[in-house]
């Protein structure tokens, strides 16, 4: 599969699919395995750009730290090297702060813009918790166990409840592969981001979506965001979580298509 140099780096993408420019930018320390089952479907609407950010997956993996302004300036000049003008963006957790990034500095790309489990600043709980993960792997903590401590952050009750779900679920987390640099390098370019400050200067038309369930980024930080922009419209997603994308992905999907058109 394609790999292109972009902002100085190797990125892996994949753009196919009919119809206008759609980008995904995933979570933090997701990867293009994980967002494959959500976008195929958007294919058929969109020719959809899907990446590994710098750090994980088959990008490259470049020394830390990293910053949010560096991740949004991959996405950009990525969009540069595939002569994509301009597209409706979706951006997820971390992805949502990198996409409050790009339209700040990149208005141009932005058709319009759909902030996922978003935020002006990632709450210090979660933080902590992505702060213990490298700790759990240092000790060799089984990968099922840390999987475990994981889910519930971002999956909601009901959905861990269902047999089938649980056990794709803990499939698709333990075979995650993990580069430690790449990791750090993430982890820091999410803890110092912070758009409190400038966030509201950004004109873009935007929709805020939001899992009732979250605790991973829960609500209120999504209405923050919402008090800020002058542009934006707020959307909660019922008996769902942070993963609200593969929980419900076919109320995603209508969200999508009734918003990107």
């Amino acid at each position: 599969m394609p790999h292109i140099k972009a902002n100085n780096i190797d990125i892996y993408y994949e753009y196919e699919g009919n119809g206008p420019p759609l980008v995904i930018i995933g979570g933090f320390a997701s990867d293009h395995k994980l967002l494959n089952d959500f976008v195929t479907p958007l294919k058929k609407n969109y020719k959809v750009l899907l990446m590994d950010l710098r750090g994980f997956g088959d990008s490259e993996v470049t020394a830390p730290p990293y910053s949010i302004d560096l991740l949004a300036k991959d996405v950009f000049e990525l969009m540069n090297c595939l002569n994509i003008e301009n597209a409706y963006i979706y951006g997820h957790s971390m992805g949502s702060a990198i996409l409050q990034t790009m339209c700040l500095n990149y208005p141009q790309k932005i058709k319009k813009a759909l902030l996922s489990g978003t935020f002006l600043k990632i709450p210090y709980t979660t933080q902590m918790l992505f702060e213990l993960v490298p700790k759990l792997f240092e000790i060799n903590l089984n990968q099922e166990i840390i999987s475990k401590i994981l889910m519930p952050w971002i999956y909601s009750s009901d959905y861990l409840k269902n047999k089938e779900n649980f056990q794709n679920t803990l499939e698709s987390i333990s075979k995650r592969e993990i580069n430690p640099k790449g990791y750090e390098g993430q982890s820091i370019a999410l803890a110092n981001f912070d758009s409190t400050n400038w966030i509201s200067k950004i004109k873009s038309e935007i929709l805020i979506l939001i899992g009732k369930e979250d605790i991973d980024t829960p609500l209120y930080c999504s209405e923050r965001v919402h008090e800020k922009l002058k542009n934006s419209k707020l959307k909660i997603i019922e008996n769902a979580a942070h993963m609200m994308y593969r929980e419900k992905p076919n109320e995603v999907y209508k969200i999508i298509l009734d918003f990107f058109k």
